[in-house]
């Protein structure tokens, strides 16, 4: 009696325990199954709310399946309900399912009760679920492992009186590494609590019924449910396991009360038809992505049910207006596709097939869409990552093959299209006043493999190429060298040049442009027609990309440790591959940027495989051949500026003036290793061990830390950490930056990224690469922008800078810490000055708390705590205070 994928008419989970879908169970197995159990919560559901009971602990003890069988009258029109669904099914009758349902209860009876007294004699608790892991399948007290295992599941839960403490029970009992056969009972238990009405309004608060306890479920089923400040984190340890993939079970059952719930008459709110109206958009923006529609083509069946109950004229009509209608409420390209594929395979969608081709059609035909899918997304990557799942979704679809093939084929080619027809670059031209910004934009789509087709591929190069060689394009770029965000652009810009040049021809001549709109006016791709090849133009800055295949994969001779991998220093047989980081196979060491594995510095030091590359320089693993330790070397390398000299480890300058930058840059980068040397005292702060000259450049050897990041802490703790927690975190770091400040220095780029929490408890403040003297001149606080967390004076080349720069940052990290998100770029709240309240990132702290952090994030520096001690002063007193 699992339910089922084929809708009959209307189903759903609440008070009445409506039930109007069930098919076939074959096996006893099928019978406890989980579609099996969600039924039976249908049908039960006011008994079992009633003692705080699962269908599992139901299913697995004779007591309680002694109490429902004394109940005559309960048991039979449940029996009864089932019986008559399952008849509607093709070759079925009322009576035979009757009987099959009957000795399904009888054999489940019998084997709980055999289960109980073969249990009768030993000891309950975790103890009996660990001795049925340890015992051989066939030697369990019953000899059916599984079985004995929810047995012994539901004899520890039967203490639990309330649903919090069963769900507390459950998270106890969930191994810490995954044991398979535990964890999937536990798992199936959690989904028998989260199918409960009356478990998530005592979880969630709140009604049992309509569509706030579906949104709530949602949120935690994708990773966003709020958590307590305070006190056992039940809910954000649910959400870390529905993060790590832990519980399918429990989600595939979140997921069918949510279709079932959708499909039922009952309104989704208790108001009015706009709160319908928003809980839907909420539910489908939480179902529906770019990834796809979550529940697939049942969850699309539900999904366009609701919305046909908001038309006044029902029945195949409302279903067909609601296809339409539904899909044209999504502003996502992608998102409309997945919906309409996903639609398409209904049966009661067979006949209005027609209506779904002409919305897809639609769709790719609709420009603004197209737009917005290209240009809204910064990282191409993920857009044509999107676009390829969407293409893939039409050509599995149920749509008619001539259809299919040919929508498919149009959906690969929609960027291409827009290109060739010269809107993208039309749009462009309105959105972005800056010329460097556009040309960065249109390369970083040439290079993404979005833009497939030669033609417009062409188009697109040589529209990109043509303008970087204009005159007043190299103005612009030669004004940009004294603003520093703006030669961060260059830089991308150069790099992308880079790749644009070593891309392969197209093989098809650019077609000829179409005209716009019947105005006449045509695209004019900047002279594509009389420059057939491309050439790209001097790059400025970036030494031409090498292979991975031109890269040496043996380390020189000289540098090569004994024993040990020229990469990651593991011991290593000679002539194999590593087998921790399969050099000299796998090599992440680019020939002509980085240093080679196996080069020796200063006749103590071996570089190994790069940890990260940034814009001042990269950061190697490195062997301390002396102390026979591994540390961190920090190289300094401008890559906008050097280059590596052929076949040296040493850099060259691009230019005179590109030496004289390097020059200031490199007495920084020491002066910043002689700062840090001052710093050594202060535990929060890395530990650096050496530093010195060496190949042109100079060199950072740093104590190798051990552990993660703030933000990957934050994101394995389930997306958000309690405020208590948070304080407790940044205290010490809150304590070394008043340390940094006294000594006249400030920071300027703190972030989750950049504190470390290490593996023996300790916290440190990483990279500082930004760090500056407060005082002097404008010209030498080099902008370091990090979104999110630089404070508006980091943006202006004369902004105020002082210890109120790092309060700032330090609050934007604690924001983020407490609510999974990046507080609003400075830059956008000039115009509307507005940080989402703690709250609203599903965070609870207390208000005097909030008030301290969101001060903290001001825009006027003179509105900020003005000292780290100021702040940690104030924070600690509102998370103690009354």
């Amino acid at each position: 009696m699992p339910a089922s994928r084929t809708p009959a008419s209307a189903g759903a989970i609440g008070p009445a325990g409506a039930l109007d879908e069930a098919v076939l169970c074959h096996t006893l197995a099928d019978y406890h199954g989980g579609p099996a159990r969600m039924v039976i919560g249908i049908v039960l559901r006011q008994h079992l709310d009633g003692l705080v009971l699962t269908p599992t602990e139901l299913i697995h003890n004779s007591r309680h399946l002694k109490v429902l069988q004394a109940k005559a009258t309960q048991m039979e029109s449940a029996l009864g309900r089932i019986a008559t669904v399952q008849a509607r099914l093709p070759g079925q009758e009322a009576k035979a399912r009757r009987r099959a349902l009957d000795n399904a209860v009888s054999e489940t009876v019998a084997k709980a009760r055999a289960a109980q007294t073969a249990f009768s004699g030993l000891a309950r608790g975790r103890t009996l679920i660990e001795s049925i892991l340890r015992s051989a399948p066939a030697k369990s007290p019953t000899g059916d492992a599984v079985f004995d295992l929810r047995v012994a599941l539901s004899m520890e839960l039967e203490e639990c009186r309330t649903w919090t403490s069963k769900l507390d029970a459950l998270m106890q009992l969930f191994p810490a590494e995954r044991q398979d056969a535990l964890s999937v009972a536990l798992d199936e238990v959690v989904g028998d609590v989260l199918a409960s009405p009356g478990a998530t309004q005592e979880l969630f608060g709140g009604t049992p019924a309509g569509g706030s306890p579906l949104v709530t479920l949602c949120n935690l089923l994708f990773g966003r449910v709020p958590m307590e400040a305070f006190g056992p984190n039940r809910l954000g340890v649910l959400n870390g396991l529905f993060r790590q993939g832990r519980l399918p079970a429990a989600r595939a059952t979140v997921l069918e009360r949510i279709r079932r719930q959708l499909r039922a008459p009952q309104p989704l709110g208790r108001g009015t038809a706009e709160q319908e109206a928003e809980l839907l958009r909420t539910l489908m923006g939480h179902l529906l992505s770019p990834a796809g529609l979550t529940g697939g083509d049942a969850m699309a069946d539900a999904l366009t049910v609701r919305y046909s109950r908001r038309l006044e004229q029902g029945g195949a009509s409302a279903y067909r207006r609601s296809i339409v209608g539904l899909s044209e409420t999504q502003p996502d390209l992608i998102c409309r596709i997945h919906y309409l594929t996903g639609v398409s395979a209904v049966p009661a969608a067979e006949r209005h097939l027609g209506e779904v081709v002409d919305a897809l059609d639609a769709a790719l035909k609709n420009e603004l869409l197209v737009e917005n899918m290209v240009l809204q997304t910064p990282d191409t990557a993920l857009v044509r990552q999107a676009l390829t799942g969407a293409v893939e979704a039409i050509r599995g679809s149920a749509l008619p093959d001539h259809d299919r093939e040919r929508i498919a084929a149009r959906a690969a080619s929609v960027v291409d299209e827009f290109v060739r027809r010269g809107r993208l670059v039309q749009r462009l031209r309105q959105i972005e006043p800056l010329p460097r910004r556009r040309i960065i934009r249109l390369a970083e789509l040439a290079c993404s493999g979005l833009v497939g087709d030669d033609a417009a591929l062409s188009v697109l190069r040589q529209h990109i190429l043509e303008t970087v060689r204009q005159p007043p394009f190299q103005a612009e770029l030669a004004g940009a060298q004294g603003d520093d965000i703006a030669q961060a652009e260059v830089r991308r810009l150069y790099e992308l040049l880079d790749r644009l040049s070593q891309m392969p021809l197209p093989s098809a001549k650019p077609s000829p442009p179409a005209t716009q709109g019947g105005t006449g006016a045509a695209f004019e791709p900047c002279g594509a027609t009389a420059l057939p090849t491309v050439v790209a133009p001097p790059v400025r800055g970036i030494a031409p990309p090498v292979s991975l295949a031109a890269v040496t994969v043996e380390a020189p001779a000289a540098g090569a440790a004994p024993g040990l991998c020229p990469a990651c220093f593991v011991p290593k047989a000679p002539r194999e591959a590593c087998r921790d980081c399969g050099y000299p196979v796998r090599v992440q060491n680019r020939a002509g940027v980085h240093l080679l594995p196996g080069t020796r510095l200063l006749s103590r030091y071996l570089v190994g495989r790069v940890l990260g590359q940034g814009g001042f320089g990269a950061t190697y693993l490195g062997w301390d051949e002396r102390l026979q330790i591994k540390v961190a070397v920090k190289e300094f390398y401008p890559a906008n500026l050097v280059s590596r000299a052929a076949g040296s480890s040493g850099v060259v300058p691009f230019s005179d003036e590109h030496g004289r930058s390097f020059s200031a840059g490199l007495a920084k980068f020491l002066e910043e290793a002689r700062m840090l040397a001052r710093l050594r005292e202060v535990k929060e702060i890395v530990s650096v061990q050496d530093f010195f000259e060496e190949n042109e450049t100079a060199y950072l050897v740093m104590e190798l830390l051990d552990g993660r990041t703030l933000k990957r802490h934050v994101a394995e703790s389930g997306g958000r950490i309690a405020a208590r927690q948070t304080l407790i975190l940044l205290s010490p770091i809150i304590k070394a930056l008043h340390a940094v400040h006294e000594q006249g220095l400030i920071h300027r780029d703190i972030s989750p990224d950049n504190i470390f929490l290490t593996s023996g408890g300790e916290r440190k403040l990483l990279d500082f690469g930004a760090a500056r003297h407060a005082a002097g001149k404008s010209a030498d606080l080099t902008v370091i922008l990090k979104p999110g967390y630089a404070p508006p004076e980091q943006y202006a080349p004369d902004g105020k800078q002082g210890p109120w720069t790092d309060v700032y940052a330090l609050c934007a990290t604690a924001y983020y810490a407490l609510t999974g998100k990046t507080p609003p770029d400075a830059t956008s709240r000039f115009m509307s000055d507005r940080v989402p309240r703690l709250a609203e990132g599903g965070a609870t702290v207390p208000t005097g708390f909030e008030k301290v952090l969101l001060s903290g994030l001001s825009m006027r520096w003179q509105d900020r705590p003005r000292s780290m001690r100021d702040l940690l002063v104030a924070l600690t007193a509102a998370m103690n205070g009354p």
